[in-house]
Order: structure tokens, then sequence, then C-alpha cells
């Protein structure tokens, strides 16, 4: 019932992110051709993003074609026409997706596992969809906690910014059956894969030796550590 710029669905894997975000995809082409037809704009535009073409088709369009049975016809460009709407599509991961799009006015955009994007080409999407009442539609898989998607957007909480996030642990997708969560739990290493993987969090996983160091049980800081120092001594 809000307005927004931005929604990232981001969690652990498993977790219906990218579904949901692919029946969001349709139903934000449909509103951008009432507003292309309220504006009288023949052809909107709007950004489909993934990590690859290959990631998009595989992520993205078959599970719309097992779906609900949707064909896509793709032009050279590898562009395709959907309820009346351009959809440009481009691979995210390398610097160079940016020429795919570079210079349009897009109404909205579609990024699918945002948190392999290069920065610069997601910047580059944000820019783009400045038509009027755009969105941009985001999911990913947590990454480090220095990430710009995380740093940058899933924290920022200015209003201004427009910017809805949503993060989803493995048990609150109700459609998979119990066998498969308490084996994947099981199966899943503690630490750094465990929280990642099934509680969703973004976590580092570089430099830390011990699979169950925790960030806030095993580290103690400069204050702490002096007066234990004190009481040795005194």
């Amino acid at each position: 019932k809000r307005d927004w710029f931005m929604l990232i669905n981001h969690g652990a894997k498993r977790t219906g992110k990218t579904i949901l975000n692919n029946d969001l995809f349709i139903n934000e082409l449909i509103r951008v051709r009432k507003v292309a037809d309220k504006e009288g704009i023949e052809t909107p535009q709007y950004i489909l993003a993934g990590a690859t073409l290959g990631t998009i088709q595989k992520n993205v369009l078959v599970e719309l074609t097992n779906k609900y049975g949707i064909e896509f016809k793709f032009d050279k460009y590898n562009s395709f026409m959907m309820f009346g709407v351009q959809v440009v599509q481009t691979g995210h991961s390398k610097v160079s997706g940016i020429g795919s799009i570079r210079g349009m006015t897009s109404f909205g955009a579609y990024i699918n596992e945002a948190s392999l994007a290069h920065e610069e080409v997601f910047d580059e999407i944000k820019s783009r969809c400045s038509g009027t009442g755009a969105r941009i539609l985001v999911d990913t898989n947590p990454d480090h906690p220095e990430h710009f998607l995380l740093k940058d957007y899933i924290d920022n909480k200015d209003p201004k910014a427009g910017i809805l996030s949503y993060q989803f642990k493995l048990d609150d997708n109700t459609f998979l059956n119990d066998r498969y969560k308490d084996s994947i739990k099981a199966n899943t290493p503690s630490g750094m894969f465990y929280q990642r993987n099934i509680e969703g969090q973004w976590v580092s996983g570089d430099g830390v030796v011990y699979a169950d160091f925790d960030l806030n049980e095993n580290v103690i800081s400069r204050e702490e550590l002096e007066k234990i120092q004190m009481k040795k001594y005194f």
C-alpha cells in the first residue's frame, strides 16, 4: 500500500525470493503499460538484469514459461515485448553490461541475483529508471557484510530513498516440506554457511579460521581487555 522506488528481497536460499519477484515483475509490466498509456508513450522500456543472460533465462524466463505458459520472442538485441512493454535484458556481473542500457529511459527494472552485480552496472540501472513511477525489484542471497548492496541500500533507512527490504530465513518458505528443510539444516556446516544459507544473514567468511566463530561471543572491546589486564595486576 506504500509507494516505493526499490524493493529488495534478500536472505537464505530456497526461500522463494525469485518466485515472488517473478510474479511482481509481471505485475509491474502491466502497471508500466497503464502509466505509458496515460502519458501517450507508445513503447515504454523496462530493464531485466541478471548475472548473465543465461541466468535470466534459467531463473526468470523459463520459470514464467513453466508457470504461465508465456512464450518469449527475442529480437536481435535479446529484447522482447511483454504486455506492450519492451523488456531490455542485460548482464550485470561485468561492467560491460552498462552498454546494453546506457542512454535509455526505463520505467523500472528487475535485478536478479543482485549481490553478484558489478556496482557500476547496478548504479547505471538505478540511474536509468527515471520514467514516471519507476520501481526496481531486487532479489539476492546474502554476501559479506561490507557489500555495497547491504551498506548503501538495505541499510538505507532514509524515507526519501524509497527502499523497502525484507529478509527471509529458510523456515519462512512454508511450501518446502519438512524432510527437505531438516536435511538441508543437518547437512549445512555451522558458521558462515549456516548463517547465510539457512538464516539469511550477511556474514563474512574471510579470515575466520573456526567455523563456529561468533562475532558477538568471541570478540571483546579494547576497554574490556584493559579491565581484565588491570584485574591481573591489582
